[in-house]
């Protein structure tokens, strides 16, 4: 079964200041647009669809010269552009459902300011949802400590009500209003809680 990845890297970043996915990680000099993508060529899905919109031309630029982890160089990209980038992630979230194989039976979302997320985590949320019984109806957590993070799985029949989201909701209405849908898989990964919203944020990571 094909399984997508979808790469949120469209926001406006303003508690940020500037566009954050453009930034460099300090640890090692590589953009924050550059790892959530090689996370998701890494997370073993089967398409990986990148939704751009903030600094549509320079995201560009930076993947005109990105360099693919090596054993994933037969995994189809896809880059699209949500015009409604500054109204909120949920038209981010649309814009990338949109563009999925129609053979998609589920798809991990993946957030650009999440720098270190183990590729292991998502190699394991899809192989946890590849082997539930109605998988096209379940919807996937990361949990560490039981607590839930990103990155989040989504099951094919939840695509209609994703394609539908607009302004800053993101799937967070969708999961309320089916908890009985949610597994949470516990991982050995604090970075599933951890994101950039400050440039202190950043650094203190890149360390």
């Amino acid at each position: 079964m094909l399984v997508s990845a979808v790469v949120l890297a469209a926001g406006a970043a303003r508690r940020y200041g500037k566009p954050k996915q453009l930034e460099c990680y300090p640890a090692d000099g590589t953009t924050l647009l550059e790892r959530a993508i090689s996370l998701a060529l890494l997370s073993g899905a089967g398409e990986v669809i990148v939704v751009l919109g903030n600094a549509e031309q320079a995201a560009l630029e930076i993947l005109n010269s990105y360099i693919r982890p090596i054993d994933t160089k037969n995994v189809p990209m896809q880059i699209v552009f949500n015009p409604r980038w500054a109204e909120g992630q949920g038209f981010s979230v649309a814009t990338g459902v949109a563009a999925l194989d129609p053979q998609s039976r589920g798809t991990l979302f993946i957030l650009a300011d999440q720098p270190r997320v183990n590729p292991e985590t998502a190699r394991n949320l899809i192989s946890h949802f590849l082997s539930l019984p109605d998988s096209d109806n379940k919807i996937i957590f990361p949990t560490f400590n039981g607590k839930r993070g990103n990155p989040a799985l989504f099951g094919r029949g939840f695509f209609s009500e994703l394609a539908a989201l607009q302004g800053d909701s993101g799937g967070r209405e969708i999961v309320k209003a089916h908890p009985q849908a949610v597994i949470e898989l516990a991982v050995a990964d604090p970075a599933i809680h951890e994101d950039v919203d400050t440039p202190e944020d950043l650094e203190r990571l890149g360390r």
